[in-house]
């Protein structure tokens, strides 16, 4: 059976070190609401919906209506964004009570965000608020610290292996000495081994196997397959969502294990006051498309072990790229995945 896991962001909640770097109180929520439209007819600011309004991740109550609404329309499972430098964990509040609460069912797993936390979004590495540093100690301590989840009876497993993704892969020093650090230590707590999944988000084609992983995750969007419709020079750029996505559909078949990614929108000119880039011409019609098209790809690519395609993202409101209800779309987005999964 095919199942989607959404990609979850925890940084929906105050914590000390934001405050101390951004100013206090600072959430993802700034961002949003300070956005303004680039030209007539860009939709922004994007507004959640009044059933979920501008939400705080520390509050367990919300934490179980979230989960219980995602479960409602077929998201059943999560990705969740982890933080850990060197053993130090930011924005980790919100996982301790998903694991903690029996009231929510949806499975998960974990996905290292092993990028440097820097001053400057996605991917540079100007300003470096808390590096990542590696060496054999910190794979050993990794494990130890993500323990608690992994053998969380609501994990995900392929085969007796927790699914296990890393976003950045090639920044890990010897990357496959980490894998087999790694895989030693998960054999260690009675597992099978792990189930390790590469990033594709800016290194692409690369064979998992070259970082000792088993599979690969498809970043969506592909930056590289999307389709430029405003003038080069113009800021934000501005990318047309149907053509990205029949050009996504259209790539050639890796010989490893690649899951798919879907996205229901994207604009993330709101983290980059008014630069970034979107796209356009987004609809629920080519999003079910889309949808329809990756769960066909999923049952006949990838092993019967693992039918899962992911979701970017559940609530990546600072990139306009959400699930969760906003006031322009309600519940649009999350009833055309119900009904594409019901017709699988």
């Amino acid at each position: 059976m095919v199942e989607p896991i959404a990609i979850y962001l925890p940084q929906f909640h105050e914590i000390e070190e934001n405050n101390l770097w951004w100013g206090k109180g600072f959430t993802e929520w700034v961002n949003v609401k300070e956005a303004k439209p680039s030209y007539n007819g860009h939709y922004q600011p994007h507004i959640p919906h009044k059933s979920i309004g501008y939400y705080d991740l520390s509050d367990e109550a919300f934490l179980i209506r979230q989960h219980q609404l995602a479960y409602r329309y077929g998201v059943k499972n999560f990705c969740y964004y982890y933080y850990n430098f060197n053993g130090k964990t930011l924005l980790e509040k919100p996982l301790r009570s998903i694991i903690s609460r029996k009231e929510i069912k949806n499975r998960f797993c974990l996905c290292w965000a092993n990028e440097n936390w820097t001053r400057v979004w996605y991917g540079m590495d100007k300003k470096v608020l808390i590096a990542q540093e590696y060496s054999e100690a910190h794979a050993v301590r990794f494990i130890q610290d993500i323990t608690p989840y992994l053998t969380h009876e609501r994990y995900i497993c392929v085969d007796n292996k927790p699914m296990l993704l890393v976003y950045r892969p090639e920044l890990v020093e010897d990357c496959q000495r980490y894998a087999e650090i790694w895989r030693r230590e998960a054999r260690a707590l009675g597992f099978a081994d792990l189930y390790l999944v590469a990033v594709e988000a800016l290194s692409h084609d690369v064979s998992p196997q070259e970082y000792g992983f088993d599979a690969a995750l498809e970043f969506a969007p592909d930056w590289r397959m999307t389709h430029l419709i405003s003038p080069p020079e113009q800021k934000p750029r501005v990318f047309d969502y149907p053509a990205t996505v029949a050009n996504m559909l259209q790539k050639a078949v890796p010989d490893y294990t690649r899951f798919r990614c879907v996205f229901p929108s994207w604009d993330n000119s709101p983290r980059y006051k008014g630069g970034g880039v979107l796209f356009e011409n987004t609809s629920l019609g080519a999003f079910l498309f889309f949808l329809e098209n990756t769960i066909k790809y999923t049952k006949e690519k990838v092993p019967e072990n693992a039918q899962y395609f992911f979701i970017n993202a559940w609530n990546e409101w600072g990139e306009g790229c959400h699930l969760e209800p906003d006031e322009r779309n309600g519940l649009s987005f999350l009833q055309i995945l119900h009904k594409a999964l019901m017709k699988a």
